[in-house]
């Protein structure tokens, strides 16, 4: 007896292309362990076979594949196919917790004891941790295929035979997270359905903290578009593993709390693709489902959003910039002494949301920046968002930011003269700073229509020069004038002014300079 299935079958979709990679991946895992008891198994770049002798029955078969797929490791969730070693607490953790969100997000499904669990993590220098908690469970639906029927008893008066598969299996959301049944529940063959069971083992699952929709989204699963079965199981377990020759972000716990879904699924895209060579690739894109509480269903995580992306943007360096810089999360303490994870910053957030949505990667800057507050403590990611504009690859992007950068340092190297002149000090000049820094945001923000912004940036770069031309605009003239005058851009101008005047990064002191060109 066997299991056989292909990764381009007319009808499957992406989720059945991420289950059977996720199938291929714990056969890896057998292979390199220990197969189950009178299972093989063979894995092709685009097929996956799973036989047995006759001595078994379809049903005991199907429970030594799951004993071998699905278990539990000091009451946390353990998937053989993603790789976690034992020492990999922090991983575990997150990815016990966004199971327990999303696939297995009903008591039912994971029984266990009803007072959450507490753990520590801590790195080599701290003496004293963050505390941590998760649901401990004693059980979960995968691993006697909960709600499918595929290994029920045959009822008296049906045609089932004893041992052997029903005709038709169901499908829960255990298996297909929000996954809605309607008259009749959701129906498929039972080879389908023993493959969706894997569909845990392909998606990562990452942490939601949002920006926006604060109560809501709590969790993404990102369902891999897998092209290459081989490749994809040997991805996933380089992603398992710390190395420091090669940066990987979404293999620890912190790794694992985004802003956003887009974010979560540009940083595994970005991810598993760091290893490819030769343009060989085991995905093509992927689609990213935030899970959370809706309006017509208070008492269940459903599907709030859904995005589909590209496994290419044309600005993906700069989120490969934005999250390396300013993406790490930090854990804070609660009153209780517990911790909680959240984003450093929302520009990695933003950034992939644009991304995703074929919008400017500066799209909505202003939106993080409309406020005196979040401007002053934007100013502290200054290191990390200069990073940023050195990766970014249009031309017209760049000639706008370094306008701005040359006539900004001139501004302020007037300024220090004037706190020199005026004997004001460090202090002063400080202050002075400040105050500029405000009105200039505040002259972008109140700017409503093109005409005004485009006028309002020539007469900056005149204050600068002092009536000379700026070096950076005589350079891409052409390009700089009809993009700041044209309608169509105003909002991208804008975005990329306030950008700019975060992003600027200094010496200490800056003495202003004659050099203008004529």
């Amino acid at each position: 007896m066997a299991l056989k299935y292909r990764l381009h079958e007319h009808n499957f979709t992406i989720y059945h292309r991420a289950a059977l990679g996720g199938l291929a991946a714990t056969i890896k895992a057998w292979k390199e362990t220990s197969m189950p008891e009178g299972i093989a198994a063979t894995v092709k770049p685009d097929a996956v076979e799973i036989s047995w002798s006759n001595a078994l029955t379809e049903q005991e078969a199907l429970r030594r594949i799951l004993t071998g797929s699905f278990k539990l490791t000091e009451e946390m969730i353990n998937l053989p196919g993603q790789f976690v070693g034992a020492d990999r607490v922090d991983l575990r953790l997150a990815i016990h917790n966004g199971i327990c969100l999303t696939f297995l997000q009903h008591p039912k499904m994971r029984p266990g004891p009803k007072e959450a669990r507490k753990i520590e993590l801590k790195n080599a220098d701290q003496e004293v941790g963050h505390i941590l908690t998760y649901k401990a469970i004693n059980s979960y639906a995968h691993q006697k295929a909960q709600g499918t029927g595929l290994l029920d008893e045959p009822k008296k008066k049906s045609k089932g035979v004893a041992g052997q598969f029903p005709e038709i299996a169901t499908i829960p959301q255990s298996v297909v997270p929000g996954a809605m049944t309607g008259q009749k529940a959701l129906q498929a063959k039972p080879d389908e359905a023993i493959l969706l069971l894997f569909l845990i083992v392909g998606c990562p699952i990452f942490l939601l903290r949002p920006r926006t929709y604060q109560e809501k989204a709590q969790a993404c699963i990102v369902v891999p578009d897998v092209v290459d079965l081989e490749k994809f199981a040997t991805d996933m377990k380089r992603l398992a593993f710390i190395k420091q020759e090669m940066q990987v972000f979404s293999n620890t716990y912190l790794g694992r709390i985004v802003g956003g879904a887009e974010e979560a699924a540009l940083r595994f895209l970005i991810d598993i693709q760091a290893g490819a060579i030769s343009g060989k690739r085991s995905v093509v894109g992927c689609q990213a489902i935030a899970m959370g509480k809706v309006a017509w269903d208070k008492n269940q995580i459903n599907r709030s959003i859904s995005v589909k992306l590209r496994g290419e943007y044309p600005e993906i360096d700069v989120f490969r910039a934005a999250y390396s810089n300013l993406g790490q999360a930090k854990l804070v303490k609660t009153k209780k002494g517990e911790s909680f994870a959240i984003p450093a910053t929302t520009v990695p957030e933003l950034v992939a949301a644009n991304l995703a949505a074929d919008r400017p990667w500066c799209a909505h800057f202003k939106d993080l920046v409309t406020k005196k507050k979040d401007f002053q403590r934007m100013q502290f990611a200054r290191g990390g968002l200069n990073q940023m504009v050195k990766a970014i690859k249009d031309e017209v992007d760049l000639a706008v930011i370094q306008a701005f950068y040359d006539a900004w340092k001139r501004i302020r190297g007037q300024l220090w003269e004037r706190a020199d002149r005026e004997k004001l000090g460090k202090e002063g000049y400080y202050r002075l700073l400040e105050v500029r820094s405000e009105r200039i945001r505040n002259e972008i923000l109140r700017i409503k229509t093109p005409a005004l912004l485009a006028n309002w940036f020539l007469r900056f770069c005149a204050e600068a020069t002092k009536g000379k031309n700026l070096g950076a605009i005589s350079q891409k003239s052409n390009q700089i004038r009809e993009f700041i005058f044209n309608p169509r851009y105003f909002e991208r101008f804008q975005n990329l002014l306030l950008f700019a005047l975060v992003s600027y990064k200094s010496e200490e002191f800056e003495i202003s300079t004659e050099s203008g060109e004529n």
